[in-house]
Formats: C-alpha cells, structure tokens, sequence
C-alpha cells in the first residue's frame, strides 16, 4: 500500500464554471513511504496548486487522496499532523521579532517552546546563527529562506511537501538544503523545482505535470 495516493484528481478555481480549464485534469500518482520525488512542469502548469491539494489546504474539485488507505477528508488534522508544508514564499513570520524570537514563537505554536540557546542552535543548522539577533524585517530573501527551513526542522513530520525550497538560496544555501533533505531519508519528501539538477540530486524520480495530468515517471538519476 503506498503512503499516498493520488486517484483522478481534478481541480479548478471556483470562478470556473466548467471543467475544461481545470489546473489538475485526473492527476494519478503513487507515492510510496520513504520516497524523496520531484514535481516539474512549465509556469502556470498546476505544480503549486498540487502541492497544496496534497497538503489538505485546498479541496479538490473531484478524485481522491488518500494517506495509509484512508481517504484525507477537509481540513484533516490527523492528516496535516503528520506533513510540513513549505509554501514557495516564506511567510508567516512576524517583521519586528529576531530570528530567535520567530524560532521560539513558532516552536511554541508546534508545542514546546525552545529556550534562546535552542533556537540558535537549530538557526545554526540552516547557517543562520550570526544572524539570530536580527530582526525579520531586515532580512534578505535567502535569510528568509533559510529561517523558513529552520521551522521545517521543528516537528518530526512524516511528510515534507516542498514549493521551490531552493528560492533566494545561494550555492551554500543549496548545499545545506541538499544536506537537510539527505539526513531526511526516513521522510517522505515531494518536492517541486524549477533546478532539474538541485532535483536530480535529492528526489529517486521525477513526475511532470502536463495539462493538468501527472506523467513521465522517471528515475531522476536516468
């Protein structure tokens, strides 16, 4: 039985009146436990708007998803417990607060606050530690980027949902992401890229999504 399963899945924004211009027209995919797998596909294809149906923060307009077998009904918290959402944007955080101040808020919001030294521990996985005292706000958008891959780390979910986790990141910032999602091996992780190569190093195979369908299943080392 796979992790995830994706059956028939269609979507369209509700300003449509029809099916004819759906963002998803019958998507199938299977994704197993364990599984690291990217997501490509032109702009404007669907690819983020999938990803948020697998996240349960939008509902499809018709098909099915379903986790361990059991269908993922609306705003499923069982569901959403057991995955983290990493939009493309970071957002969320608060302009006037540190970057420790944001860690400890959120890792609050998850369940346990972390103390100071905690969070700058884990700002100093994701290379952020000189910059712990600083203010959001003053931040720049691979700053951003690696504060929103910190809060990533904060909870033991089972699966990583990924929109263009490598935006504003420079070659260090790839690297220490590449480095993050090797040491998640036991996560499932799906990951959507616009860097063929940043995806062939991190993901076992590759889906395309082409008209609102997911095809081209293929091993990302081939």
């Amino acid at each position: 039985m796979a992790l995830l399963d994706v059956s028939g899945l269609w979507y369209r924004y509700p300003r449509s009146s029809d099916g004819e211009d759906g963002v998803l027209r019958g998507a199938d995919a299977h994704i197993e436990e364990g599984e690291s797998v990217g997501i490509v596909g032109r702009n404007g294809s669907g690819k983020s708007t999938l990803l948020k149906v697998l996240a349960n923060l939008l509902q499809p307009t018709s098909g099915e998803l379903r986790f361990h077998g059991r269908p993922v009904k609306p705003n499923d918290h069982e569901y959403r417990s057991a995955l983290n959402y990493c939009a493309g944007a970071p957002q969320g955080f608060y302009p006037r607060l540190t970057a420790t101040e944001n860690v400890r808020f959120f890792s609050g919001m998850k369940g346990r606050m972390l103390s100071s030294t905690e969070a700058v521990e884990l700002l100093e996985r994701v290379v952020l530690a000189k910059s712990a005292d600083v203010k959001y706000a003053k931040f720049s958008l691979g700053m951003r980027q690696r504060l929103h891959l910190a809060c990533l780390l904060l909870e033991p979910s089972a699966v990583w949902i990924l929109d263009e986790p490598t935006t504003g990141l420079d070659r260090e910032g790839v690297q220490m992401l590449e480095g993050i999602l090797a040491e998640a091996h036991d996560k499932t992780r799906i990951i959507v890229s616009h860097d063929a190569d940043f995806l062939s190093r991190v993901t076992t195979r590759t889906l395309a999504l082409e008209e609102g369908v997911l095809t081209c299943s293929v091993s990302s080392s081939s």
